[in-house]
């Protein structure tokens, strides 16, 4: 067995390594979901998207992914024939001992969070996670049986008919415990489906502005290969390695420039113009339902507001561009420190007064 566990070892450690980072990442885009949905998240729900994740990956990660590391030897030493006899494991039951047992009662297990997770999270009904889940095991013994579909060079694991039915057993057992579940904890509605947060969590703004930064990064690309392409079909190379543009001469270093000037025109769209037209909304905002004004401002105060955030945002996560890397780090630290301390971000502390209740009426706020 150990010898056996030897040849998966470099690409097991990989997966154990990169699973839980990985699938918090991958988390992110749940919770902005679920913000769109409630508004506002408990510290069980996060959780919860985070070990449906986990989960998720958890079955590539201990299914498909460990891979041998030495494709040839391994193919040449072992091979796997699918096992396509139904019942077969009612014979290994009574002749495999305690390995057979813990054999198939993993295989029920394993599956009984996904049929939980699509019946009570998913809100599937009854009749589609069941077929659901069959699916997701024939997924997976196909592509164990294929090589992951040609990847591998043979079939590194075995294609076992029987999980089919134990794998669907434990999604039938997972829809039941979600159907008692539900009984107990009925599923929270949300009352008002206008509401904005005024003041939202760290998490909440997080989310947000993934969101926005993701818009922010599809226009910045796009305008940067734009407009670096149109400057070299329109430029005239010179043979002292300048460009002639207009009249005038750029140096290499003008396709940064041009990257630049875009990021900070993406910025200050996406996070100065459209939340000042929109009551603190961002796009990130307005789907998750949150304004970063978290006081009423009027005048100096809000432009002051807004730029201080811009500027502590643009910093904070350009990261991958020198020379603001070291100090985006830094003005990281420095907010999720002050964050634990005082609840609120620096930006938060210029003066306004505390909103009134037409906050979610649609009122005008003035600069």
């Amino acid at each position: 067995m150990i010898s056996y566990i030897r040849n998966f070892s470099t690409s097991f450690i990989l997966a154990m390594s990169f699973w839980p980072v990985l699938s918090a990442i991958l988390t992110l885009p749940i919770l902005a979901v679920l913000y769109h949905r409630y508004h506002r998240l408990r510290s069980s729900a996060v959780l919860s998207a985070y070990l449906c994740v986990l989960y998720a990956l958890g079955l590539v990660t201990f299914t498909l992914y460990p891979m041998p590391d030495d494709p040839q030897k391994y193919c040449l030493t072992h091979a796997h024939h699918p096992q396509l006899h139904v019942t077969q494991f009612m014979t290994d039951l009574t002749t495999g001992g305690k390995t057979a047992v813990l054999q198939l009662a993993f295989n029920v297990v394993f599956f009984i969070p996904l049929g939980f997770a699509l019946f009570r999270w998913a809100r599937w009904k009854f009749y589609a996670v069941i077929p659901a889940g069959f699916l997701v095991s024939l997924l997976i013994e196909t592509s164990q049986l294929t090589g992951v579909w040609g990847i591998y060079p043979c079939a590194y694991r075995q294609f076992d008919v029987d999980d089919l039915l134990t794998n669907t057993l434990g999604v039938i057992i997972g829809c039941f415990i979600a159907w008692i579940y539900g009984t107990l904890v009925p599923v929270r509605e949300i009352e008002d489906r206008n509401e904005v947060i005024g003041k939202p969590g760290l998490l909440h703004r997080s989310v947000a502005l993934m969101i926005d930064l993701i818009f922010i990064a599809v226009v910045d690309v796009s305008l940067t290969l734009g407009a670096i392409y149109l400057f070299h079909k329109s430029s005239r190379y010179l043979s002292n390695g300048t460009y002639m543009f207009l009249g005038h001469a750029f140096g290499t270093g003008v396709s940064d420039g041009i990257a630049q000037f875009f990021t900070v025109l993406s910025f200050v769209v996406f996070e100065l113009f459209i939340p000042v037209l929109h009551r603190g909304q961002t796009l990130g905002g307005m789907f998750t339902h949150m304004s970063c004004e978290t006081k009423e401002r009027h005048g100096v105060a809000r432009v002051v507001f807004y730029l201080v955030r811009l500027v502590m945002l643009m910093v904070g996560t350009m990261l991958f561009a020198e020379p603001t890397r070291e100090l985006g780090v830094i003005v990281i630290v420095v907010l999720i420190v002050f964050w634990i301390f005082a609840h609120q971000m620096p930006y938060d502390l210029i003066p306004g007064r505390e909103w009134d209740d037409d906050f979610n009426d649609g009122a005008t706020i003035r600069i």
